[in-house]
C-alpha cells in the first residue's frame, strides 16, 4: 500500500478546459476517472480538489473561474457515486503560482503560465 500524506498536494495531469470556460472536456473526464479509481479503492479518504489559473485577466474573474472549474470536477466525481462528504472544491485563482507568468525581462512566459493552470488534490482526511 502506498503511504498517503495529509495536506500534501498531488498534481492531476491532463485536465483541460476550453479557453475561458469551466466545463470539463471528455479527455479531462478520462483523467478524473483515474482519481475516481483512487477514491473507490480508498473509501475512507476525503480530498480537497483545487483549481488554479495563470495571471491573465482580472484577479477576481480568475478566482471565480477557478472555483467553477473545481466545482465541475467535484460534480463529475459526485455523478460517479463519490459521497459529497468526501469532496471539497477550492478555487485558488492566480494566488499560488508554481512558475513565473512573465520572463525576467517582463515578456510573457507561456510555459510558466501553462504550469500555473493546474488541478491538484490533497488528502484532508484518512477517515481512520
Amino acid at each position: 500500500m502506498i503511504p498517503f500524506e495529509i495536506n500534501k498536494e498531488y498534481a492531476l495531469r491532463n485536465i483541460y478546459y476550453e479557453f475561458d470556460k469551466s466545463l470539463l472536456t471528455d479527455n479531462s473526464k478520462l483523467e478524473l476517472d483515474k482519481l475516481l479509481v483512487f477514491l473507490n479503492d480508498n473509501p475512507k479518504i476525503s480530498i480537497e480538489l483545487s483549481s488554479h489559473t495563470d495571471n491573465k485577466g482580472e484577479e477576481a474573474y480568475n478566482l471565480s473561474l477557478s472555483e467553477e472549474r473545481a466545482k465541475n470536477c467535484v460534480a463529475y466525481l459526485l455523478s460517479k457515486g463519490i459521497s459529497s462528504e468526501r469532496l471539497v472544491a477550492k478555487g485558488c485563482g492566480e494566488s499560488t503560482p508554481i512558475a513565473k507568468n512573465n520572463k525576467p525581462d517582463g515578456t510573457d512566459n507561456p510555459e510558466g503560465r501553462a504550469k500555473n493552470r493546474r488541478k491538484e488534490f490533497k488528502i484532508i482526511s484518512l477517515g481512520n
